[in-house]
């Protein structure tokens, strides 16, 4: 399994708080299958401007810690995007990281509360650079709760979508664990991994929620989804994925949606 989305660089973000909790996290990680991890701390600008020189430069010094503590763990760099209109901009210069510096894949969290209307613009503009989005937890965003159509939509144009193992499971309560399996039923997302922030409920594992999905999809999709499809990606290759489902019935969908958003109450502080 490859965890393509990950917070163990420590110091960076609100991940890992130094690199004893860097450590324990990688030999969970190896303890429960995952061959691989993505480090992506977050880049948004005014908070963590972890731009590519400064995180590549960390995940060398957790590569020689790794080796020095004998961890048979493979990591990569990457960067989880907070929503920017100069994102095409500051992606084309090289201040912020694609997944593993490929210029091939960049992972992307979108605002909370608001998604622009124009942006399946900024999409396009990525994949005209030859650089594919990839949409990170789009299950815990509240505005793609309340209107899964717009998502459905960004599917259709060849966005990818990674949703939260622990999602899953339960950890984020019960309506966003709905929502993500009609994620997985109608073939709107295409990635599990941990976005790991620490050793607590959000540890770097993926077994677990590989079984859920596989419950779901198959065994087959849910091996695809922590392993294949992350490896293509990190590797740079063409990742192909089965076209989205449409939501059917879509007035009863919106009517169900407003209803079990209502039970969302404010929005968490827990780590993103």
């Amino acid at each position: 399994m490859f965890d393509l989305h990950n917070h163990s660089l420590p110091g960076l973000d609100d991940g890992a708080r130094n690199w004893d909790e860097s450590l324990a996290m990688a030999r969970i990680a190896v303890e429960d299958g995952i061959e691989g991890v993505v480090c992506t701390p977050h880049w948004a600008r005014g908070s963590f401007e972890n731009n590519r020189r400064n995180t590549l430069a960390a995940v060398a010094v957790f590569k020689e810690k790794l080796e020095a503590h004998k961890i048979p763990l493979k990591i990569y760099p990457g960067a989880e995007i907070r929503l920017d209109i100069d994102l095409p901009a500051a992606l084309a210069s090289g201040e912020i990281l694609t997944v593993n510096d490929n210029r091939r894949f960049v992972l992307i969290e979108l605002l909370p509360e608001i998604l622009p209307q124009n942006l399946e613009n900024l999409f396009w503009d990525l994949q005209v650079q030859g650089i594919r989005p990839i949409i990170s937890h789009p299950e815990r965003n509240p505005a793609l709760l309340r209107d899964p159509e717009r998502l459905f939509k960004w599917t259709e144009m060849g966005i990818l979508t990674q949703v939260t193992a622990a999602s899953l499971l339960g950890s984020f309560g019960e309506t966003v664990k709905r929502f993500t399996v009609m994620l997985l039923e109608h073939r709107m997302t295409h990635i599990i991994a941990t976005d790991s922030h620490g050793l607590g409920t959000r540890a770097p594992r993926l077994s677990a929620g590989y079984e859920a999905a596989a419950g779901i999809v198959g065994r087959e999709s849910a091996s695809a989804m922590v392993g294949e499809i992350p490896r293509r990606i990190i590797a740079g290759d063409t990742v192909l994925t089965p076209d989205p489902v449409p939501l059917t019935d879509r007035a009863s969908k919106s009517s169900f949606w407003k209803k079990t958003f209502s039970f969302l109450g404010p929005t968490s502080k827990r780590r993103s």
